[in-house]
């Protein structure tokens, strides 16, 4: 496991991070119990030269303690909550490097007006990164590292909960093969065929359906593109998510219609939200139901800026390294990747072909792209699902039972 573990430490230092124009790296951690491979990974990065390293940690169990004993008056910013650190990296052009460790059901007991005061003074802090995050002008990469609770959240309690778990990580992160630069590389290479035939494709409109009732018509933006892993992006080349097996592009958030069921649990900031379905008119959400979690669905959705329409549209086939365990992950960032998936909120200004920097928000509206001040995926894809695009050379089925038809 030590052996993998440095495995892994080389492939975020060596690949998904990009350290050409600005020798410098914040490690922020979720959990206080990761604050020793952030050690481990400042070591690796001041042996290459890199000595500008910064660990910040903002505990979840600290956080949540936090909220359960105040008074919503007394819920002010303080460094359990400040992460404008951010901010100062992402100026610079520095490298960001996420460690998530989800605590499933950990917010359960938290009123959501806690929550969402919490989510509002937090997102104040982090204006300019929030702004640039999916424009990828500085170089950032979010991992997953286990804990107990989230281990035992999927294998449940037993002995080995977390080895299983971190070895479940590795290889999804193709951690475990001889040379994983190299096994990255060539997957993008593979990965980059489905790209470039959706491109050709000058998708103009997208009719989604799968078993559960989904039935919903999203139209792209003019002259958009898909993006992978290995989008041509101003930060340079990297990885931002790892794994990342999703092939993305923003749909024209004005023209979304129709109704999509989730096909996975959404886990958002420690609370679960399950078996919801929303429903779109002209781009926005009009209506929403949820067997768990709907209060906090309808508090992201209609209580943060545009969150109410989407940025995202995700293929992901039924054949990704994540969907083969056969496992939900209560992880976004791992069950985006072992599903096709939506977001609501921010968009990626790159699936524009001629975007430029200088584009203001008001621009990006002007041509589709959403601009809000939250992310958040959620799990449509199946065994059944089908998607029919209306392209140049008519329509073609691009997506068939879960998987690409192209």
């Amino acid at each position: 496991m030590e052996k993998l573990e440095h495995k892994f430490i080389e492939l975020i230092l060596n690949r998904c991070l990009n350290f050409k124009k600005n020798k410098s790296l914040l490690i922020h951690c979720d959990l206080k119990e990761h604050i020793e491979f952030a050690k481990k990974v400042k070591k690796m990065a001041n042996k290459m030269g890199i000595y500008d390293v910064c660990i910040h940690v903002n505990d979840l169990y600290e956080i949540h303690d936090y909220l359960k004993h105040s008074d919503i008056e007394d819920i002010k910013l303080n460094p359990l909550i400040d992460r404008s650190d951010w901010n100062t990296y992402a100026m610079q052009g520095g490298n960001i490097l996420f460690i998530n460790s989800p605590v499933p059901n950990l917010m359960d007991d938290i009123e959501n007006e806690k929550l969402q005061k919490w989510l509002d003074l937090r997102e104040q802090t982090t204006k300019y990164y929030r702004k640039n995050v999916s424009k990828y002008v500085f170089p950032w990469c979010i991992i997953s590292l286990p804990n107990i609770k989230w281990a035992e959240s999927i294998f449940g309690k037993r002995s080995d909960a977390y080895d299983k778990l971190f070895l479940n990580i590795m290889k999804m992160c193709m951690v475990d093969r001889k040379n994983p630069i190299l096994a990255w590389d060539n997957y993008i290479k593979q990965n980059n065929y489905y790209k470039n035939k959706l491109n050709e494709l000058n998708i103009k409109k997208m009719h989604l359906e799968n078993e559960l009732g989904t039935d919903l018509t999203l139209e792209l933006p003019y002259n958009c593109k898909w993006l992978n892993l290995d989008k041509d992006a101003p930060a340079g080349k990297m990885i931002s998510n790892m794994p990342s097996y999703e092939i993305f592009t923003s749909p024209d958030f004005r023209k979304t219609n129709g109704i999509v069921y989730s096909t996975l649990p959404l886990f958002y900031e420690g609370s679960r939200i399950e078996d919801f379905y929303l429903e779109y008119k002209d781009g926005k959400v009009i209506n929403i139901e949820a067997r768990i979690g709907k209060d906090i669905l309808e508090n992201i959705i209609f209580e943060n800026k545009n969150a109410c329409f989407l940025g995202e549209v995700a293929l992901v086939p039924k054949t990704s390294p994540v969907a083969q365990t056969g496992l939900v992950y209560n992880n976004t960032l791992f069950d985006e990747n072992s599903s096709s998936h939506l977001a609501q909120g921010r968009a990626f200004p790159l699936s524009l072909k001629d975007y430029n920097s200088n584009f203001s928000s008001k621009e990006l509206l002007e041509r589709g792209i959403n601009v809000s001040d939250i992310h958040v995926d959620f799990m449509i894809g199946s065994d059944k699902l089908n998607i029919e695009a209306e392209t140049d050379k008519g329509r073609v089925l691009i997506f068939k039972d879960g998987n690409f038809n192209l």
